[in-house]
């Protein structure tokens, strides 16, 4: 089993990064949107995930496209 995949609404996502939530929450406990934004792009990634008190910060794995030879 490859821990650096999770799978999302039938979607594939790679694992680039997890880091802990404390690292973005501002000082009344909420998560500064704006902030998480910028580490994302940062680190040219598409989508985050929570789970267990961290960001999961993911890419999408695409679908294999072929032709019928």
């Amino acid at each position: 089993m490859n821990h650096n995949i999770i799978y999302k609404d039938g979607n594939a996502y790679n694992i680039i990064k997890e880091i802990s939530i404390h690292n973005f929450q501002n000082k009344d406990g909420s998560v500064n949107q704006q902030v998480l934004g910028m580490y994302v792009h940062e680190l040219d990634c598409e989508r985050v995930f929570q789970q267990k008190g961290k960001f999961l910060i993911c890419n999408l794995i695409p679908d294999v496209v072929y032709e019928e030879v």
